[in-house]
């Protein structure tokens, strides 16, 4: 397939607090706090080894745009989807006002300092999840007042699993709107998932992103929200795809000796409820059973993902790697560079 144009469905980008402050409204302006908790000091970038990781931080918003052409244009990306780095974290503010408050100033943020510099970059936004009114109304003032494409919701810090109808107003206003709930894997906080006792930095960025995920995605398909909101479109986000197959089968087993009793509204079983759904997955272009996943699941589920610039990222190789992807015909390739990209961001 040689260098087929491609869509990055989750890069990211390094926001920093100073810029997003800048959007508070009274009284919040005047608070000195950070904007969102902090975690553990892990060391990521591992001594200051990972050099695109570490050359990024602290970048303006326009260096960062600068940047992000350059690589765009040298790899033959036609739109990269950005993820915060820190602001996801927003939602664990205990405090809800302020979670509101600082939701709303980082929306602006990206809209005003990031997506108003490209037409081919665009920052999804953040939700004050404790409070799913309020999140509601600000994920339609940040679509049709600021024309985001999608908002960030992280696995921890929650108050209740993403399935509960506690959010079913985020759901409604999501779907009606047509736009993207990505639920983006995380290590912060990720004492909540039992990975207080692990040691070093690379057990918890490898349990606690999977766990997270896999937390919430159990939720969501067993407690029905395809069928409560059939339209709605979310997307798993980086902790690759392969483990589908897998999970798959054991919420099947589940649904078939206890769903009619505890995953009332799903009326067939979990995997297919999933390949009728509007659920996307980012993968992983070296993962050993890659295809055999696309083929159980089907290739309209699956989006390409860079993670530019953090620590793990494996760009452009992985973006090669998946161009030139021996076990995957031309037709499924597309779908996941291009094709399933723009249908699930309406990029037509």
């Amino acid at each position: 397939m040689g260098s087929a144009t491609c869509v990055d469905t989750d890069g990211h980008v390094l926001e920093r607090q100073a810029d997003i402050r800048k959007y508070l409204e009274a009284p919040w302006n005047e608070r000195p706090t950070p904007l969102w908790p902090g975690d553990q000091p892990w060391d990521p970038n591992l001594f200051n080894g990972f050099k695109m990781s570490v050359n990024w931080e602290g970048l303006s918003p326009e260096e960062q745009v600068r940047r992000w052409h350059t690589l765009m244009d040298k790899q033959d990306m036609e739109v990269a989807i950005c993820f915060p780095t820190g602001s996801g974290n927003i939602a664990k503010n205990q405090e809800v006002p302020f979670q509101v408050a600082a939701a709303r100033a980082a929306n602006t943020h990206f809209a005003k300092e990031y997506n108003a510099l490209s037409n081919r970059l665009s920052c999804v936004g953040v939700l004050p999840m404790r409070a799913p009114e309020e999140a509601a109304k600000e994920l339609r003032r940040a679509v049709n007042e600021l024309g985001l494409k999608g908002f960030e919701i992280l696995p921890t810090g929650l108050p209740i699993a993403l399935g509960e109808t506690y959010y079913d107003p985020i759901y409604k206003a999501a779907e009606e709107e047509g736009v993207v709930l990505g639920v983006h894997g995380t290590r912060n906080t990720s004492r909540e998932l039992g990975a207080s006792i692990l040691s070093t930095f690379a057990e918890v960025h490898s349990y606690a992103f999977t766990a997270g995920i896999l937390l919430q995605f159990t939720s969501m398909v067993c407690q029905g929200i395809t069928e409560r909101f059939p339209k709605l479109k979310i997307a798993f986000l980086e902790i690759g795809a392969t483990w589908l197959p897998y999970y798959m089968d054991r919420l099947d087993e589940h649904w078939e000796k206890r769903g009619a009793h505890e995953m009332p509204l799903l009326k067939q079983k979990p995997s297919d409820v999933v390949r009728e759904s509007n659920m996307y997955f980012s993968l992983e272009s070296g993962e050993s059973q890659l295809a055999a996943t696309v083929d159980y699941m089907g290739s309209d589920h699956f989006v390409y993902a860079s993670d530019i610039p953090h620590w793990d990222n494996e760009f452009p190789e992985n973006l090669h790697h998946l161009r030139n992807h021996p076990d995957l015909s031309d037709e499924v390739k597309e779908k996941i560079l291009r094709k399933n990209a723009q249908r699930l961001f309406d990029l037509n």
